[in-house]
């Protein structure tokens, strides 16, 4: 019987394909202490849940090795998308709220997820759960150390089992193009860990490893309490950040600056905050975005950038006419989203999967008539998304820009 994680030649030649088109979906995508990972072992991924499939696609975008995935059972009640998860190497897991019957059939899971990872497969969950498109960590559920001590009894001392933290510190949750952190965290040995705790009951080795799992996500991204402070402690350090023009360092240099400038302010700067408080809810009351009010975009700055793009106009028009199929698509189902957080996994299949085969058949049916024009509906599809995508956000961020430039006019 074909387990989950055999080989399977289609998925290897797709699977790089994938990787790059994901890398493709952000102007610039940013991996981090890479050389924690282990070598060799049984491995589990532990990401925070931000983005929905995006978080599992940048775990998969670490190298082009195959890796098995577990996502929430409810999305596998359309047998279309059943099988395609499964061929991506997804399984369902229940959750509590799908009641106790439903968690029974968990077990059945939990074996095939050791199975992969005895036989030295990569294998990744997402701890918390849930997703929350905020720089905040949830508390974690229990089913990454059922699945980590089932392996360690499996093995034992045999095989070393890690379980390794994954930052993803996203620019943007919603903005198609915007750019991600991929920060890898120092890995856990289980085997060490149990050790170190010997003679603890499993109740509290079980409480411990995700207390120690937490911590280390927490250090791998900007990490902020969520409560009344969460707010202000982010628009003031992003506007502080941006206009400071703090570039050096990258991505990684960003988490680091922002980890340090959130702490002090919390400690030290309580009516900062509150006036940042009352700052965010005016730019709200006006329709301005945060973006705008860190970029603080000059009138010319403003005049230049629309003169840029109405010179752009030609070609973000070519790139629409390429990915109309996609952007049809995403028009259907973004009106009936009840999460904004779902539209860039959308966005992804839509632009990646879906447009390139609809726009290959073109090419196909054209070349029988004339095959030079085939060649641009065979290539456009790849490069298309990328540039009207850049277009767009470039259009969006001059009228923030503008919205913001007029709500500053109407304060004086």
């Amino acid at each position: 019987m074909k387990r989950i994680h055999d080989d399977n030649a289609l998925y290897n030649f797709l699977l790089p394909y994938i990787n790059r088109s994901f890398r493709r979906s952000y102007r610039e995508v940013e991996y981090c202490n890479l050389s924690r990972i282990p070598s060799d072992g049984a491995i589990i991924f532990a990401p925070n849940h931000a983005n929905t499939l995006m978080d599992a696609l940048a775990v998969l975008s670490i190298d082009n090795g195959k890796k098995v995935f577990v996502a929430r059972a409810d999305i596998f009640k359309n047998k279309t998308a059943a099988r395609v998860l499964s061929f991506l190497k997804i399984m369902p897991i229940n959750r509590i709220r799908d009641g106790v019957d439903a968690l029974r059939e968990n077990e059945e899971i939990t074996q095939k997820c050791v199975e992969a990872l005895v036989d030295r497969v990569p294998f990744c969950i997402l701890p918390e759960g849930r997703h929350r498109t905020m720089h905040s960590l949830l508390p974690l559920r229990k089913g990454i150390v059922r699945i980590a001590f089932e392996t360690w009894r499996r093995v034992q001392d045999r095989i070393p089992v890690y379980i390794v933290p994954v930052g993803l510190e996203y620019e943007d949750y919603y903005e198609f193009r915007s750019k991600l952190l991929v920060n890898i965290a120092e890995p856990i040995l289980l085997q060490d860990f149990i050790r170190e705790n010997e003679g603890a009951s499993e109740a509290e080795l079980s409480r411990k490893l995700l207390l120690e799992l937490s911590e280390r996500l927490q250090g791998a991204i900007i990490c902020l309490p969520d409560d009344e402070r969460y707010t202000a402690l982010w628009e003031t350090a992003s506007v502080l950040y941006s206009r400071g023009k703090r570039k050096e360092g990258g991505q990684y240099g960003r988490l680091l600056w922002m980890q340090r400038i959130t702490a002090r302010l919390a400690k030290r700067y309580p009516n900062i905050l509150r006036r940042a408080n009352q700052r965010a809810k005016q730019r709200a009351d006006a329709g301005v975005t945060l973006g705008a009010v860190a970029r603080s975009t000059s009138t010319w700055g403003i005049v230049l950038n629309a003169l840029i793009l109405l010179l752009l106009l030609p070609v973000a028009a070519v790139s629409a006419l390429a990915v109309i199929p996609a952007l049809i698509i995403i028009g259907i189902i973004k009106p009936g989203l009840q999460d904004k957080a779902f539209l860039n996994s959308i966005r992804y299949v839509a632009l990646w999967i879906i447009n390139p085969l609809i726009m290959l058949l073109a090419a196909i049916v054209t070349a029988f008539f004339c095959w030079p024009l085939a060649i641009a509906p065979a290539v456009l599809p790849f490069v298309a998304p990328i540039i009207f995508y850049d277009y767009a956000n470039g259009v969006s961020h001059c009228f923030e820009d503008i919205k913001y430039r007029l709500m500053l006019s109407q304060k004086k």
